[in-house]
C-alpha cells in the first residue's frame, strides 16, 4: 500500500502528460502541448510538498493571465528583442500581484512569444491542464497521500520588488543575443524560471548546482532521443515518447530527492520544436544553463563578499 501511494502521483502525472500529447496528435495541433505542465506535475503532485508558495486558485489565475498575456504580446508590433523582456516583466508583475511565488508563470508567458503562438488553443490548454493537475492534487490530499498545501501570502515589500527588478534586468540582458540571432533555446523559458529560482535569497538550488545541471541535461537528452528514436525513426505515437521522457525525469527527481520542476518542462519541450532543431536543442539548453548558472553564482559571491565587508566595517559596541 505504501508503494502504491508513492507511485500514484507519478502515475497521474504521466497519464495527464499522455492525454495532453495524445490530444495534440489527434487534433493535429501542437499548441495543445504545454511543456510547463510537466513541471507543475512534478511540483504539485510528485513532490511530497508543493514546490511553490501559492494557493490553487491564485496559481491557476496567475498561470492563465500569463498565458493570455504571452499570446496577446505576439500580436504587438515590437522588435523581437524587446518582446521577450516585456513578457518576463508582465509575468513577474502577475506573480508579484498575486502574492505568490509561482515562478513557472514566467514560462507560460515567454513561451508563446518565443514560438510566435497566436492561437487561443494554447490558453485553453494551459487552463484545462493546470486545472486537472490541481484537481488531482486535491484528490491526493484528501486521500492522505500527500501533504496539504498551505499558502502564506507573499507581501511585495521593497526588498522583494528590488530583487524582481534586478532579476528581470539580468534576464533581459542575457536574452539580447539569443533573440537577435533567433537561437531561442539558449533562453528556453524553463531556464529563465531556473534563474529566478536560483537567484532568490537563500535558494536551496545553490547547494545542488551539479544535480540541477544533471537533471536539465537529462531532460534535454531524454526528450530529444525519445522523440527522434521512437517517433521519428520507429513511428511510435508521440504520446508514448512523451510519457517515456517524462517517466525518466520523474524517476530521476525521485531518486535524487531533488524535486526541480523546470527539468520536467525541458523534457517536454522537444515535442513541440521543429524536427530540424532537435539535434542542437540539448547543446543550446546546456550552454544557456551554464550562462544562467554562472551569472547567479557570480552575483551570489559578490553579495556574500559585500555582506562580509559590511560586517567587518560595522562599528563594534
Amino acid at each position: 500500500m505504501d508503494q502504491f501511494k508513492k507511485m500514484l502521483p507519478a502515475a497521474l502525472s504521466l497519464i495527464l502528460t499522455a492525454a495532453m500529447v495524445a490530444a495534440s496528435e489527434f487534433f493535429h495541433d501542437k499548441e495543445i502541448i504545454f511543456p510547463e505542465i510537466t513541471a507543475i506535475a512534478i511540483g504539485a503532485l510528485a513532490a511530497p510538498k508543493q514546490s511553490w508558495n501559492a494557493s490553487r486558485l491564485r496559481l491557476l489565475l496567475t498561470m492563465t493571465a500569463a498565458a493570455a498575456a504571452g499570446v496577446g504580446m505576439v500580436f504587438i508590433q515590437l522588435p523581437y528583442v524587446l518582446k521577450v523582456p516585456l513578457a518576463v516583466m508582465c509575468a513577474v508583475m502577475f506573480v508579484t500581484v498575486s502574492k505568490t511565488e509561482f515562478l513557472p508563470a514566467i514560462s507560460a508567458c515567454v513561451l508563446p512569444v518565443l514560438l510566435g503562438t497566436k492561437s487561443p488553443v494554447y490558453i485553453g490548454s494551459v487552463i484545462i491542464m493546470t486545472s486537472l493537475i490541481l484537481l488531482a492534487q486535491i484528490i491526493l490530499e484528501r486521500c492522505g497521500i500527500r501533504e496539504k498545501t498551505v499558502y502564506t501570502p507573499v507581501t511585495p515589500d521593497k526588498q522583494l520588488l528590488m530583487l524582481r527588478i534586478k532579476q528581470t534586468i539580468a534576464v533581459s540582458i542575457i536574452c539580447i543575443i539569443p533573440t537577435m540571432t533567433r537561437e531561442i533555446f539558449f533562453i528556453a523559458p524553463p531556464l529563465i524560471v531556473t534563474f529566478f529560482e536560483m537567484s532568490k535569497p537563500k535558494s536551496k538550488l545553490l547547494e545542488h548546482i551539479s544535480q540541477m545541471i544533471m537533471l536539465i541535461a537529462l531532460g534535454a537528452v531524454s526528450g530529444v532521443l525519445s522523440r527522434f528514436l521512437l517517433t521519428e525513426k520507429l513511428g511510435v505515437p508521440l504520446a508514448i515518447s512523451a510519457v517515456i521522457s517524462c517517466a525518466i525525469m520523474l524517476m530521476a527527481v525521485c531518486s535524487m530527492k531533488l524535486y526541480f520542476p523546470p527539468c520536467g518542462a525541458i523534457a517536454t519541450l522537444p515535442f513541440i520544436i521543429p524536427e530540424g532543431a532537435m539535434m542542437r536543442f540539448p547543446i543550446e539548453i546546456m550552454a544557456g544553463t551554464l550562462i544562467f548558472v554562472c551569472v547567479v553564482v557570480a552575483v551570489s559571491k559578490e553579495q556574500r563578499i559585500a555582506l562580509r565587508v559590511k560586517e567587518i566595517l560595522r562599528p563594534q559596541n
